[in-house]
C-alpha cells in the first residue's frame, strides 16, 4: 500500500498582505500529480487544510478542487480538523465530501462511535486508520479541573490523549495496514515558531511514548516544521506546512511524506518537496547594495529586507519596495545605544517589549496571534499575583 501524509496546508493565509492561495493551488496540483502517477492508494491528511474557522470562497474552491481530483482518481483519503479548521464546517462538507472518497473526521471518537475507520485500497490490502482531531485543551479539561489546586490539568490533558489513542489503537489487526492520523504536539518536537502558541509548549502536549507501538505509521500535524519523531515507538512523522509560512521558516524545504506500508512488515518512508511555491528570504543589505543587486534579490522570492543604518529613515520602506517589488517586510537595523542598553526601551508597554524580543531574537515580525497570546498570559500573570496574600 502507497500512502501520501500531507499536512497544514492553511489554505487562505496571507504573508502580510500578499495572498498565496495561487502557491497552495500549485502545491497541490503537483501532489495530485504524484497521486495519480505513482498510483497511490490512499492520502492522509492531518490537519489545518484552512487557516481560518472562516475560509474565503476561493480558499474552498481550492482544497475542494483537490479533493474532488482524489475523487475521480479513485483515491481514498482521511482528513482530521485541526485547530485553525471549524469543526462544525468540517463535519457539514464532510458528509457531502464522502461521495469522493474523502474520510473527514471533526472531533476525537471512540472507536465504537467512528473513531477508527477500515478503508479498503485498490492494491488488495485494508488499512486501519485511528482519527485524532484536534482536541482543545478546553475540550478535554474540564473547568473545575482547571480551577482546581489539586490536579494539574496539563497532566489531566495528556492522560486523556494518551487513553483516547490507546482505545483507538486497541483494534489495530495483524493482517492490516495500521495507521494513526493526529493533529496535536508531541513533546520535543521543533517548532517554527509560526504556530499558535497557545496550544503549544510541553505543557499542553503528548509524550512520544503515547503513539502506539503497533502503528505501521503515525501521521501528525500542528507543527510546521516537516521532521521525524526519533523517539516514538513506531515510524511517526510531522509532514510539516506546504508552505514556508512566515520568514521564521525561511529555509526550510516544505515536502510530503511518502509510505510503503504492508501487513506485518517494516515500512518504507520518503519525502518529495512540493512544487510551484515561493520561498521566503532574509536579506540585511544596505540602500547601495540593493541597488546593485536589485535584478537577482527580484528573483529570490518574498523577502524580509534588514537595512542597516545609523539612524531612521521613514522613507527606507518605500525606496526598498521600488526596487524590490518582493520585499514583504523591510525594516531598519539601527546601532545599538553606546551607554545605557535599556535606554530605548524605557517607557514601552509589555507588549512592545515583547515585540522587540521576538524582532530581535529571531529576527520576524511576531504575529498578532502571538501578541493576543502574550497579552492574555500577562493579564492572567497579573491575576494570579493580585490574589496572593
Amino acid at each position: 500500500m502507497r500512502i501520501v501524509h500531507t499536512s497544514d496546508w492553511h489554505t487562505g493565509r496571507l504573508l502580510r498582505t500578499v495572498d498565496r492561495i495561487g502557491e497552495v493551488e500549485a502545491a497541490l496540483d503537483g501532489l495530485g500529480r504524484f497521486v495519480e502517477r505513482e498510483a497511490v492508494d490512499l492520502v492522509l491528511v492531518s490537519g489545518d487544510v484552512f487557516d481560518s474557522l472562516t475560509p474565503a470562497a476561493e480558499a474552498e474552491r481550492v482544497v475542494f478542487g483537490f479533493f474532488r481530483r482524489l475523487g475521480a482518481a479513485r483515491v481514498p483519503s482521511v482528513v482530521v480538523a485541526g485547530n485553525h479548521d471549524s469543526a462544525h464546517r468540517v463535519e457539514a462538507w464532510g458528509q457531502l465530501a464522502e461521495l469522493a472518497g474523502v474520510h473527514a473526521a471533526a472531533i476525537p471518537r471512540p472507536p465504537e462511535r467512528g473513531g477508527v475507520l477500515e478503508i479498503p485500497c485498490r492494491c488488495g490490502e485494508t488499512a486501519l486508520v485511528a482519527t485524532v482531531p484536534f482536541a482543545s485543551p478546553g475540550r478535554l479539561v474540564t473547568a473545575l479541573e482547571l480551577a482546581s489546586g489539586d490536579t494539574d490539568p496539563m497532566g489531566v490533558y495528556a492522560d486523556a490523549l494518551r487513553d483516547l489513542i490507546a482505545r483507538l489503537a486497541a483494534g489495530f489487526r495483524d493482517d492490516t495496514v495500521n495507521l494513526l492520523v493526529a493533529h496535536l504536539y508531541v513533546e520535543g518536537a521543533w517548532i517554527s515558531g509560526t504556530e499558535r502558541q497557545v496550544t503549544l509548549g510541553d505543557q499542553w502536549a503528548v509524550p512520544p511514548q503515547a503513539l502506539p507501538s503497533t502503528a505501521h505509521y503515525v501521521a501528525l500535524g500542528h507543527i510546521h516544521r516537516p521532521q521525524t519523531l526519533r523517539a516514538a515507538p513506531a515510524p511517526a512523522a510531522y509532514a510539516g506546512s506546504v508552505l514556508q509560512l512566515d520568514f521564521g521558516e525561511a529555509g526550510q524545504v516544505k515536502s510530503f511524506v511518502v509510505v510503503d506500508a504492508h501487513p506485518g512488515r517494516p515500512v518504507a518512508i520518503a519525502r518529495v518537496p512540493y512544487e510551484g511555491t515561493t520561498p521566503l528570504g532574509i536579506v540585511r543589505a544596505t540602500l547601495a547594495e540593493i541597488e546593485r543587486d536589485a535584478e537577482a534579490l527580484r528573483r529570490r522570492g518574498w523577502l524580509q529586507v534588514i537595512v542597516p543604518r545609523e539612524r531612521p529613515d521613514p522613507h527606507v520602506a518605500t525606496a526598498v519596495r521600488r526596487l524590490l517589488p518582493n520585499a514583504v517586510v523591510v525594516r531598519d537595523e539601527l546601532p545599538a545605544p553606546p551607554d545605557d542598553p535599556l535606554a530605548s526601551r524605557r517607557g514601552l508597554a509589555p507588549r512592545e517589549l515583547y515585540a522587540r524580543y521576538v524582532r530581535e531574537r529571531h529576527g520576524v515580525e511576531p504575529q498578532e496571534d502571538l501578541l493576543r497570546a502574550f497579552d492574555t498570559l500577562l493579564e492572567e500573570a497579573g491575576h494570579d499575583a493580585a490574589a496572593e496574600p
